[in-house]
């Protein structure tokens, strides 16, 4: 959910007292937080806050630093201590912008994030409903609803409480479609959800209709070739694959090798993966030596490591 709201980082221009400096070291620090570089990322973000700890108790500049820091602490695996500083962040934003704002929303869900990954599970579904009852005061909000009802239904689903992440998933899945229409890569992403969850619970036969629908959008939205359709294709093939539906698996393996090679060219590393999915149902079928050449064909393709000097 990062960042999908940002909590106003540019309100104020550099020209304002330390506002420059401010800046500076909270984009060096995000830049190097976004590239995994997180000892490089803590002294500018501590820094940023430093600075931004004096435009006053109530500036949203200090918002963001608080939150870009918690988004470095979640990051470090230390979500207690993120929580902390989300906290701080959202009592900002509530008292500068109200309760039911999309900024605050966002803040509500950074701390939804943190409390699930301490095992505050009761928290966390609270902060979710919380941000997901003010995205749904605004049909424009659609798009931040239907990311809350998919987050609430993970963790349902972490709670072991299945048929209430079916309904958080299906409604997503409703707003999407209500909002965006059935024909749209965003609803195809709403139906991989639920064929994952459907997968993943042993309903075949929901999974395989909601599997074969998403498909079927972003080869017409996305076309043949484009990574989301190649994507949508080898999930439909290994989960055939695991029910022992070889002849339907290996016709998608098939058909997406043949979809990668017209888009992209028999040269292109894009295919290295396919290849290997194929390759290994063969082998399960005994036919070796086609294996071994889509097995040659994928290493080809792959960089080869560096000598050592």
């Amino acid at each position: 959910m990062r960042r999908e709201l940002a909590l106003v980082v540019c309100l104020f221009s550099s020209a304002c007292a330390g506002g420059a400096e401010w800046r500076r070291d909270q984009d060096l620090g995000g830049r190097a937080l976004s590239r995994g570089r997180l000892s490089e990322a803590e002294p500018a973000l501590n820094a940023a806050l430093s600075r931004a700890e004096a435009f006053g108790p109530e500036d949203p500049r200090l918002a963001a630093s608080l939150n870009s820091l918690g988004d470095l602490r979640m990051a470090q695996g230390a979500p207690a201590k993120a929580e902390k500083l989300y906290r701080r962040a959202l009592a900002i934003m509530e008292k500068r912008y109200g309760p039911d704002a999309p900024e605050t929303a966002a803040a509500v869900a950074y701390l939804a994030d943190a409390c699930a990954a301490s095992g505050k599970d009761v928290d966390a579904a609270r902060l979710l409903s919380r941000a997901l009852a003010s995205a749904e005061k605004d049909p424009k909000r659609h798009a931040e609803a239907a990311a809350r009802l998919t987050e609430l239904a993970g963790l349902q689903r972490a709670r072991g409480r299945d048929d209430e992440a079916a309904a958080a998933y299906r409604r997503a899945l409703a707003v999407t479609e209500a909002a965006l229409g059935p024909e749209n890569r965003f609803t195809a992403d709403r139906l991989t959800d639920l064929a994952l969850f459907h997968h993943a619970r042993g309903d075949y036969a929901e999974a395989d209709g909601y599997y074969q629908r998403a498909l079927a959008v972003k080869e017409k939205v996305l076309g043949p070739g484009h990574p989301e359709t190649e994507a949508a294709l080898n999930d439909l093939a290994l989960f055939l694959e695991a029910q022992d539906k070889l002849d339907e698996a290996e016709s998608f393996y098939a058909r997406a090798l043949a979809q990668l090679e017209r888009a992209h060219g028999k040269g292109s590393p894009r295919l290295a993966a396919t290849l290997g999915h194929y390759a290994h149902l063969l082998r399960r079928r005994g036919r070796t030596a086609q294996a071994a050449a889509l097995e040659a064909r994928a290493r080809a393709l792959l960089p080869r490591p560096k000598a050592r000097p």
